[in-house]
């Protein structure tokens, strides 16, 4: 008789109690013949290590040879649980905040929403029914790809680092307990709002602020600088408040459409208004370095085209500081213009448009004006924008000597004459037609501005440029000398490398021949090592020579058809007879193997690039400590279609080709230059990656490097133009 196969009944219940939860909770092991999947939340750890029905069902589940993976949320608080829980299972993964907990097998689902530290379950969800099993296990599947391995969480508690992470929070009361953590843990802080922000401050903060500010006042702070809007009396009220604890505030009408706080280690901000100092509702947090930075430079910038507190005092308590006035006809701007210059006592600063605007200067007879003011210790500067008569320029220079003239390198976009007297009153000239050399001609309305805020804002972006010029010009005297010196130095190495070449080739040939001649083991030593370094000073001299070549224009191309894949192979072969004889444990794989791709290039030019990176990769592997897996390089082939040629400008079909490793990485600090002249990642003369770079550029090609995450070694990948279509 053959016994028939019992069907499945269908069944789906909730059961409560701890008894009748563990019942299940046992059945549910013993069932499980293949693989439990299982996440619970922080509580659960302490649940499984501790009591016996949960660690010996476990222990039976994998002493079967079935499998566990298990997601829990790993803490400091159930930090040596999980540390258990790791060799009870096969494998373990952190996820933040995970609520109660699921289980699936290959034919029953539990879940359960309460969990206590080391108590059994009270109440427990169960089914059988295939569907509901499917979509426990498509659960489970999506969290376990969202959860990081638990033995990194582990280590980043252990040695108190906190994982980059960014988030938005909408609780009200998550929200108040963020901005009060970020000011206490804070070494200094930077804030950029509306008034609104002063009086969140004041009404939800002050406490917290002031103790900051003590701190501060007492060295044991940074302290706290401010950048917001200050529009009327009840502002500097505020304004003065926080002043006079210390707060350092500024006042700007162009702060930025995002309110923010930076401080040492976190960055926060919303779009909210704050009116009347309403609390926020919804808040993006994080810790990432790139918010940090990018809003620090925000920060500093704005902060540099900000208005003191004080000065904002006296314009608002003055009405009559701030006057503008609108002049439409030519003559009479001309005429108050001149009479600005000769009121100046210690300081005219100019912005022209354009080589005209000088021409215009100098046409109306201001430019001889100013000269004089020159003369008679008034600081006169003339910052020319779009300036293409150089020569021109420097004539006019020689003729007006009292005053300092500055022309950018670069576009700046800028319409109007901006003229700003002692700092204290701004005169902008719309420019209607910059082709036209007299002034009535070209001069439209004018604005005469009087206020320090308008004059030390425009003030500002002249001090900008004024500095960048300066700057420009210095770079460019010290790149001519840097040149000079370059060619130098190229010239003094191509002599060199010359000199070396001849007779390096006899001393190898001259010492291997002596080493087959005597049979002292240690003398033999000493010929290798002499053999090895006249080898490597060789390699050191090609390589020179072969950077001459390229900088040159001497590097030619001997270009036929051949297939990669075979190349491919042949370098791999190669590498795997040489680490075979140094018994060195390292593996190759070619991903793609199966479609030919065909290129038009020259094969010994790109073999020798191959040959290099698998090489760095080799020497990447062998100074990795610690290999668990041994060794292993990657080579994979992929098709990229319709792509711009950099040499045809045509779009057409490439190939990428990545040789990826599992050795230390690279410096990130190298990282950004590595493909730059003598940047060695570690040992090596620090040119065969650059010559590599410059061998697939002369092929219409790119190349490129990338770390892999958490550790895992590294990948270039270089790009190549197909000749014709991919066989398979």
């Amino acid at each position: 008789m053959t016994s028939k196969k019992i069907p499945k009944i269908p069944k789906s219940e909730i059961l409560y109690g701890s008894e009748n939860a563990v019942k299940r909770g046992v059945m549910f092991m013993k069932n499980t013949k293949i693989r439990m999947d299982i996440t619970f939340d922080k509580n659960a750890p302490s649940i499984v290590v501790q009591i016996p029905a949960y660690y010996e069902g476990y222990k039976k589940i994998i002493g079967r040879g079935a499998k566990i993976r298990c997601i829990t949320d790993v803490t400091s608080e159930n930090i040596l649980s999980c540390k258990k829980l790791l060799n009870m299972v096969t494998e373990l993964r952190h996820l933040n905040g995970l609520k109660g907990g699921i289980a699936v097998n290959e034919s029953e689902y539990m879940a359960t929403t309460v969990l206590h530290t080391g108590k059994p379950l009270t109440e427990v969800i169960y089914s059988n029914v295939d569907e509901v099993v499917a979509q426990g296990q498509y659960t489970f599947e999506s969290l376990w790809k969202n959860a990081v391995p638990a033995m990194q969480k582990i280590i980043e508690i252990e040695r108190g680092i906190e994982p980059i992470f960014t988030k938005t929070l909408q609780d009200d009361e998550e929200i108040y307990d963020t901005i009060f953590n970020v000011i206490k843990e804070s070494k200094f802080l930077l804030v950029c709002s509306p008034i609104g922000g002063l009086q969140v401050s004041h009404q939800h903060f002050l406490k917290i602020n002031r103790q900051i500010l003590r701190d501060y006042n007492s060295g044991k702070h940074g302290g706290i600088k401010w950048i917001t809007s200050l529009n009327d009396k009840n502002d500097i009220k505020l304004g003065n408040l926080f002043s006079k604890y210390g707060m350092k505030i500024r006042h700007t009408s162009d702060r930025p459409s995002i309110n923010f706080v930076i401080s040492d280690k976190y960055f926060a901000s919303t779009t909210e208004k704050m009116i009347n100092g309403d609390m926020i509702s919804n808040l993006l947090f994080s810790n990432d370095p790139v918010y940090l930075e990018h809003f620090s430079t925000i920060f500093d910038n704005s902060w540099k085209n900000s208005v003191h507190l004080e000065h904002r005092i006296k314009e608002i308590n003055d009405a009559n500081l701030f006057k503008a006035r609108v002049i439409v006809n030519p003559r009479t701007s001309f005429r108050l213009i001149n009479q600005a210059f000769t009121s100046a006592k210690k300081e005219i600063l100019i912005i022209l448009p354009s080589i005209n605007g000088l021409l215009r200067l100098i046409n109306s007879g201001s430019l001889e004006r100013l000269n004089e003011l020159g003369s008679k210790g008034i600081s006169v500067k003339i910052l020319i924008i779009q300036s293409h008569k150089i020569s021109h320029i420097k004539d006019i220079k020689t003729e007006y000597p009292e005053i300092e003239f500055r022309t950018p390198q670069f576009h700046f976009p800028i319409k109007n004459r901006i003229t700003i007297v002692d700092r204290n009153k701004t005169i902008i000239l719309k420019i209607k037609d910059d082709t036209k050399t007299k002034f009535p001609h070209a001069a439209g309305i004018t604005t005469i501005i009087e206020g320090e805020s308008t004059a030390w804002s425009y003030t500002a972006i002249f001090d900008t440029l004024w500095k960048q010029s300066e700057t420009v010009e210095k770079l460019k005297k010290i790149n001519n000398k840097l040149k000079s010196h370059e060619k130098m130095q190229k010239e003094y190495i191509d002599i060199i490398a010359h000199e070396l070449r001849s007779p390096i080739q006899p001393i190898i040939g001259l010492t291997e021949y002596v080493k087959q001649k005597i049979k002292d083991k240690k003398q033999i030593e000493l010929l290798d090592s002499v053999i090895a370094s006249g080898q490597k000073l060789n390699t050191l001299t090609e390589s020179i020579l072969e950077v001459s070549r390229i900088e040159d224009n001497l590097f030619s191309l001997k270009e036929e058809k051949f297939n990669l894949n075979e190349l491919l192979l042949n370098v791999i072969r190669v590498f795997e007879k040489i680490l075979k004889r140094k018994k060195k444990d390292i593996t190759f794989s070619l991903v793609d193997i199966n479609k030919q791709y065909v290129i038009l290039g020259d094969r010994n030019r790109l073999e020798q690039v191959i040959s290099n990176l698998v090489h760095n990769s080799v020497k990447s592997i062998s100074r990795k400590q610690h290999m668990e897996d041994g060794g292993r390089v990657l080579i994979k082939l992929e098709k990229k279609k319709s792509l711009p040629n950099v040499k045809s400008n045509q779009k057409i079909d490439f190939v990428n080709i990545t040789v990826e490793d599992n050795g230390e990485g690279i410096d990130p600090v190298i990282l950004p230059k590595l493909f730059t002249k003598f940047t060695k990642s570690s040992d090596g003369n620090g040119l065969g990656l650059y010559i590599s770079k410059k061998i697939i550029e002369a092929h219409g090609g790119k190349i490129w490097a990338e770390n892999i995450r958490n550790k895992k070694g590294a990948k270039i990948i270089f790009r190549l133009p197909l000749f014709g279509d991919v066989a398979t």
